[in-house]
């Protein structure tokens, strides 16, 4: 009896690592294809989010779990609006820069947001309470909110607030010990970086 739990053990330590890879892997095709503005960065994303899902609950990161619930839910509200087409046959969701009024509204429901996931995930984590390390947490759950939202709507905003979010979460995975997600955030920073000089490209010539 004892042995098979100990193997249980193992198989599901090894699944959690190909899930991993498995995860990473995607994340990095989607990623690549947002840059280049291709939709195939939905369906893509949707099976990293989803195995994401799973490893962040079972590491204890919930807000992590939660980004990646509510990335789903983008998926399918990005999938739409990329393909959604005006008379012409052109899509209708174009890049662009968003206003300095937008802007503004998106510092301050960052601030809020950020002060209210952090409220709740204090209550939630309050056996294993590190007030730091929830703050962080809470933070770059609203990044990464806004920055799906922005990117639905192909605003090249959305790039910084990924390189931001994706600095953020290094030491937090560096923390759980998924380190293939490390790698992985590594690649998204430097990929959000060309994200972002190819959309500020395409946003000045529309």
């Amino acid at each position: 009896m004892l042995i098979l739990f100990l193997y249980s053990l193992i198989i599901l330590k090894n699944l959690t690592f190909y899930l991993e890879i498995c995860a990473v892997f995607t994340g990095i095709i989607s990623v690549w294809f947002a840059k280049k503005e291709n939709i195939l960065l939905y369906p893509i994303g949707t099976v990293s989010v989803l195995i994401w899902i799973y490893l962040c609950w079972i590491a204890e990161i919930y807000s992590q779990a939660v980004i990646n619930l509510f990335f789903f839910v983008m998926n399918i509200y990005g999938w739409y609006n990329w393909s959604r087409k005006d008379n012409s046959e052109k899509n209708k969701v174009q890049i662009k820069f968003s206003s300095l009024k937008e802007n503004l509204f998106y510092i301050i429901v960052a601030g809020l947001l950020t002060w209210l996931i952090y409220s709740a995930l204090s209550n939630v984590e309050i056996l294993n309470f590190n007030w730091k390390f929830v703050l962080i947490e809470s933070f770059i759950t609203t990044l990464n909110f806004i920055a799906m939202w922005l990117m639905a709507w192909k605003r090249v905003e959305n790039w910084v607030l990924w390189i931001i979010g994706d600095i953020f979460c290094i030491p937090l995975f560096v923390f759980k010990e998924y380190y293939l997600s490390v790698a992985q955030f590594s690649i998204f920073i430097i990929i959000a970086f060309m994200g972002y000089f190819e959309w500020k490209k395409k946003a000045l010539k529309n």
